[in-house]
């Protein structure tokens, strides 16, 4: 087996050097950096990863916590691109990742209890259900956490600007002659469902503009199921709105269907904004005027920050929340109301 003393000699650098170029010192300048690993390259060296956490006490782990009930798993528009971005950056910097789960084959247990057996340095969380037993537990221990769109005490929150971007789709729609706007939201016991329907309602009253009780729709878990039943209630109403905000790209998509299905079409009878900016939304027709969320520079930011919780647990700031901006563009499925 080759050796880091072997790849000493073949370089010309010391035993230490070569260390700390394996381990991503920043001490080092990019030439010896890239003379000890084309030697690695050339050697067929492999890091004995048993050894390292011995000496380092850590893993070089990453456990990522994912739950959500649309069903979509890992095909889930918004999240697989931040769970794409946290994985090339923290792979690139020597971390692996592994997927948590509360029964490992016939050994039931917590979030906690398996993120312990698999010794891993930290944890990303994206799920449904924050308030879980088993999250509460996870909250409460020393484990470095960074969570996606959700905020506790222990760790740090990376969330899109919400505020700022349902203020981005009201004033859009006023802008072009809506007054009557219609809002289905998320389920409001979620972080975001809540945060995203109380900024809606604030900037709808701060903005002059009528707000009708009955156009407030819930779409309960951001599916696009939940957009096909809530547009359905909305278009019972005997009084309509010109224009829906929805909460999320994939209620919008499911809003449009159930307007086609009456006969009607979207943005000549209605006009439709969406939010996350996920590529379907661009594919259909009408192409889907949303709010952009950057997932990928969700996923990096997430990334860094969970690997320096792991690095200076003591000295990082626990309890932060980073907001991500947020842009609106601009599709067909809006339209000026004369």
């Amino acid at each position: 087996m080759v050796t880091i003393k072997d790849i000493s000699k073949q370089s010309g650098f010391s035993v230490a050097t070569v260390s700390k170029v394996l381990n991503n010192y920043p001490d080092i300048s990019k030439a010896t950096r890239d003379i000890v690993l084309k030697a690695c390259n050339e050697m067929g060296y492999i890091p004995n990863l048993s050894a390292r956490s011995l000496k380092t006490h850590r893993s070089h782990t990453i456990g990522i916590i994912f739950e959500e009930i649309t069903n979509q798993g890992l095909q889930h528009p918004l999240f697989a691109k931040i769970l794409e971005s946290f994985k090339s950056l923290v792979e690139s910097r020597g971390y692996d990742i592994m997927f948590l789960a509360k029964r490992m084959g016939k050994l039931d247990g917590s979030y906690l209890q398996h993120a312990k057996r698999k010794q891993v340095d930290g944890v990303l969380v994206l799920c449904e259900d924050f308030n879980s037993v088993d999250m509460l537990e996870l909250y409460d221990s020393n484990m470095p956490l960074v969570l996606i769109d959700f905020n506790v005490s222990n760790g740090i929150t990376i969330t899109s600007n919400n505020e700022d971007a349902m203020n981005q789709g009201v004033q859009y729609l006023k802008s072009i002659g809506h007054k009557h706007i219609a809002h289905i939201y998320g389920d409001p016991s979620t972080y975001i469902g809540n945060i995203r329907k109380l900024a809606f309602e604030k900037t709808v009253e701060d903005s002059g503009l009528p707000l009708n009780t009955s156009f407030l729709v819930s779409g309960e878990y951001f599916s696009k199921e939940d957009g096909y039943r809530a547009m359905k209630k909305l278009l019972k109403l005997s009084v309509q709105p010109t224009a829906i905000f929805c909460a999320s790209d994939l209620l919008a998509i499911g809003a449009i269907q159930a307007i086609k299905e009456t006969g009607k079409t979207v943005p000549n009878d209605y006009s439709i904004i969406g939010f996350d900016g996920i590529d379907l939304g661009q594919m259909i027709t009408p192409r889907l005027t949303t709010i952009r969320q950057d997932a990928r520079k969700m996923g990096e930011i997430a990334a860094r920050k969970v690997m320096q919780l792991i690095d200076n647990r003591e000295t990082s700031v626990v309890g932060e929340t980073i907001t991500v901006d947020t842009f609106l563009i601009t599709g067909e499925s809006t339209r000026v109301l004369h």
